[in-house]
């Protein structure tokens, strides 16, 4: 589908299902997203808390991983923009976009509660220093909530059993299971997020159940590159090129 780009807007193809309006302003889509959607299990109705442009959801619903999946936003005008993005990709069957804080929000108000939710939250755990309507550093830093509640919000809209799928940074995962855990979401898999062989890693991918017993799996670790990072030209693993083609991980990965 055509849109009108308005001055500084420019289209992204996003693997060969998507494309992805950049505003020229908040936090582009990264790596990130594609291990986030990758991580998540095929249900049938999904939650994203802060979905900014919108790009987790839409590879949520491009590649099956949901027949329907509410994102949400506190951000009027990312919340704008996630809405063209899903107009672009002809995903409006599948995607909605809600403007709301997820500190607030109900079940009730979207629809009954999910299968499964996901989040990729601000990882900075202190409220940044930014310009007014900086959407960049409101995607960085705790301006609207941090890991608590993302966390609380996710048992507030999680099925008893569903999973609550998270990308964080390592450093900060005590924080995160310790919020899970309080909520009753206990972890159940994590996957590290090599940048290359020779660097430590640099985020972690947890998936935690509601109201489950403790038993946490480990997986194998997903290296990004092959090469070092100051290498100019960088080769993708295979598990890495794996997951950006068809937005899963390996059948290892998951049991």
């Amino acid at each position: 589908m055509d849109i009108e780009l308005a001055k500084g807007e420019s289209i992204s193809e996003v693997g060969d299902k998507l494309r992805l309006i950049y505003a020229g302003h908040g936090l582009a889509w990264g790596t990130d997203a594609y291990l986030l959607a990758a991580s998540v299990r095929p249900v049938r109705r999904a939650c994203e808390l802060g979905c900014g442009t919108g790009i987790v959801s839409l590879l949520a619903a491009a590649y099956g991983k949901a027949k329907e999946v509410v994102a949400l936003e506190i951000r009027e005008d990312m919340a704008a923009l996630a809405e063209r993005n899903v107009e672009l990709n002809s995903l409006a069957d599948s995607v909605s976009i809600v403007t709301a804080d997820i500190r607030e929000v109900h079940e009730t108000q979207l629809g009954g509660r999910f299968d499964a939710v996901f989040a990729n939250p601000p990882y900075i755990a202190h409220p940044g220093q930014a310009k007014v309507d900086d959407a960049a550093q409101d995607a960085r830093h705790e301006n609207h909530g941090g890991i608590a509640d993302f966390c609380a919000a996710a048992a507030k809209l999680l099925k008893h059993g569903g999973c609550f799928y998270c990308v964080f940074r390592t450093e900060r995962l005590p924080e995160l299971f310790e919020a899970m855990r309080r909520v009753k979401i206990e972890p159940k898999r994590m996957t590290e997020i090599y940048p290359d062989t020779v660097s430590r890693p640099s985020a972690v991918i947890v998936e935690g159940k509601l109201g489950a017993s403790p038993r946490l799996d480990v997986t194998p670790p997903i290296v990004l590159y092959l090469d070092e990072p100051r290498n100019t030209t960088r080769v993708r693993t295979a598990a890495f090129e794996k997951i950006q083609n068809t937005c899963a991980f390996p059948k290892e990965w998951i049991k």
